[in-house]
């Protein structure tokens, strides 16, 4: 009896391997674990070659439609990860539906156009090119049925086993969904044996509960706040080159300045979570969800005070607003123009704060700066980047020196620093949210008019304990932090970490309650004990968020 054959479309099937071949490519290493990869690879073309057949049999320009969809998203893929180094997953598609995302994102147009272009050649060619050939229609799906059931069990077994080359694949392993490594264990125990308990392994249920809202503040020396937050300012250029921020470091000379603070995670939201709670990023899925609003402002509302802000972005981004700013009056600009935007942030904040004030208050003062893409001006450069900071400095200057000639410093505590830092052309990615380096997460800190020292100041995470000794809602004799924990950008959750104790790192990935070590850049081997050690740390942290290691 003759095989059902299926007609396979020669230049939509290639295109569609050689666009997988690329997309799939930053998830093979030179281990046995790279055949999940290669088999998820093949089960995606399979699963391409049938369906397109199947539509074109039903309506042909259904079968046209299939492949300018696959063909969209594989080049998209392909396109944010070599500018970001990011993956089309649940995060990177959760931006878009943020409000002003493409201003928060900076879209410049060469993605865009090299996207379209791409698209549409294919199309194109797709309709000049019709050459197919004739497979066994049960052979092709048997075979794409086995490449599923390998890559699942390939997948569940190096779980099962351990394999310290799967975490990085699985990082880059796109449009793929395995098995939990609980399942995983499961399945291979009875056949192969129990595994001994995992240290690294935390049972959790997407958030971890915050402690930002309790107790309440009882706060016995009231003092007027300004927080001034400029979105992806890094440290490294102004200790490179000081010249491009005389007016920050000219005031720190008065108070504190740190070009070695640390933002704790590199995007916004989770950047903006722990400055104004105190908290690792772990809570913030807690925060936002919750009932009532916490932090920093929370406990200012509670207590009287009247909370403002002015706002070059919205920061209704994932809802930070609504989580970390109650009761306050914002003005947020509308303009499409970054240098008008912070023009507005400006103006905004000395006419708000210049205003005769019954109560104490707080104020935010949040600068798009130097936001990708910098300089408007194609191609993005650290020149352009530097001159946004060079830019963002004088007005923060002008700004200040008003307030301070209309007294409205005077009993006023002004904190000074970035969400997160950025990373620029010529240094592996553009952007943010990537990589847990010293460009993403090292950012300025200023701090004028303390009344207690501030030089144990270390990152975001002491910016709320260090206001609440400032307004005697807590006893003075804080002290650095003997070890930093870094948290990488996700959707609601870290999906990385990295532990800094004693000038030594260890970093870590974290999928579905697991902490993986990741072998670090240098190649230098670390020590089993000093990875437990810090994994347990990690543990104990992601149990009990509040605490401070």
């Amino acid at each position: 009896m003759t095989q059902a054959r299926i007609s396979v479309a020669s230049f939509e099937a290639a295109t569609v391997l050689i666009l997988l071949t690329v997309a799939l490519q930053p998830a093979f290493a030179v281990a046995v674990a790279s055949l999940v990869p290669l088999l998820h690879g093949l089960f995606l073309l399979g699963s391409f070659v049938l369906a397109h057949h199947f539509l074109r049999l039903w309506y042909r320009v259904a079968g046209h439609l299939l492949f300018t969809l696959v063909a969209l998203v594989l080049v998209t893929e392909i396109i944010v990860h070599h500018y970001t180094t990011l993956h089309l997953n649940r995060f990177v598609l959760s931006l878009l539906a943020q409000p002003q995302a493409l201003e928060q994102i900076g879209l410049t147009w060469t993605p865009v156009l090299l996207l379209l272009g791409s698209l549409a050649g294919l199309i194109i060619a797709a309709q000049y090119y019709h050459k197919s050939f004739l497979l066994a229609g049960k052979s092709v799906l048997a075979g794409t049925l086995t490449a599923l059931a390998l890559s699942q069990g390939l997948y569940a077994f190096f779980l099962y086993q351990r394999d310290m080359s799967l975490p990085d694949i699985q990082r880059h392993l796109v449009f793929f969904s395995g098995l939990h490594a609980y399942h995983a264990e499961g399945l291979f125990s009875p056949i192969l044996g129990p595994r001994p308990a995992n240290p690294f392994a935390y049972s959790y249920k997407d958030k971890t509960a915050s402690q930002a809202g309790s107790p309440a503040w009882e706060i016995e020396e009231p003092r007027n706040i300004l927080l001034i937050v400029v979105d992806s300012m890094r440290a490294k250029d102004i200790r490179e080159n000081p010249q491009i921020a005389p007016n920050l470091l000219n005031w720190g000379q008065s108070g504190f300045v740190s070009l070695q603070h640390s933002s704790v995670s590199n995007c916004t939201h989770f950047g903006m979570h722990t400055l104004f709670t105190g908290e690792l990023p772990t809570t913030f899925a807690d925060a936002r969800h919750g009932t009532t609003s916490v932090g920093v402002f929370a406990a200012l509302a509670e207590n009287g005070y009247s909370l403002t802000s002015a706002e070059a972005q919205s920061l209704d981004w994932y809802d930070i607003a609504h989580t970390y700013l109650p009761n306050t009056v914002r003005k947020v600009s509308g303009s499409q123009d970054a240098a008008a935007r912070d023009q507005f942030v400006a103006e905004q904040t000395i006419s708000i704060l210049n205003e005769k004030q019954s109560r104490p208050w707080a104020h935010l003062a949040y600068f798009s700066g130097p936001h990708f893409f910098y300089d408007y001006n194609e191609p993005v450069t650290i020149t352009g980047y530097q001159e946004k900071i060079r830019e963002t400095d004088a007005l923060i200057g002008q700004m200040l020196d008003q307030l301070k000639t209309s007294g409205t410093l005077e009993n006023a505590l002004v904190i000074i620093t970035s969400d997160h830092g950025e990373q620029l052309p010529g240094e592996g990615a553009v952007g943010h949210g990537s990589i847990l380096n010293d460009a993403q997460t090292t950012v300025p800190l200023v701090i004028l008019g303390a009344n207690t020292p501030s030089n144990w100041i270390r990152g975001h995470q002491d910016i709320l304990p260090f206001i609440k000794t400032e307004l005697g809602a807590a006893p003075r004799g804080a002290k650095p932090q003997s070890v930093q924990i870094l948290a990488g950008c996700d959707y609601e959750f870290p999906n990385s970490f990295a532990v800094i104790s004693d000038g030594e790192r260890i970093d870590f990935s974290f999928e579905d309650g697991l902490l993986w070590p990741v072998s670090p850049a240098t190649g230098v081997k670390q020590a089993p004990d000093k990875i437990r050690d810090a994994g347990i740390l990690l543990i104990d942290l992601l149990k009990a968020p509040q605490a401070r290691p």
